[in-house]
């Protein structure tokens, strides 16, 4: 196997290979079913730690949140004279 490529050598996978090194490698399907498995627990493992970070942020009071562009809204002199304003979406 050309040394571009991730996979150790000498295990069952073709390896298709362009000038600039590996374009693409072949795996069975249940090999492809397992790495596909390992990439969603870890994208699951690396939110969940980031939703840990948040929790002891805010715990320790240094919490700090993006605001998102689509909750704005634009009021006009009107809303702001209602007294229900903060209570409509």
């Amino acid at each position: 196997m050309p040394p571009a490529s991730p996979l150790p050598a000498g295990d069952p996978h073709r390896v298709i290979t362009g000038p600039d090194g590996v374009v693409e490698v072949i795996v069975s399907l249940s090999e492809y079913q397992q790495l596909k498995a390992e990439r969603e627990e870890l994208r699951r493992l690396r939110a969940e730690q980031r939703r840990t970070e948040v929790a002891a942020q805010i715990c320790d009071g240094m919490a700090q949140f993006a605001a998102d562009p689509g909750t704005f809204r634009t009021l006009t002199r009107e809303d702001l004279q209602r007294d229900d304003i903060f209570d409509r979406p």
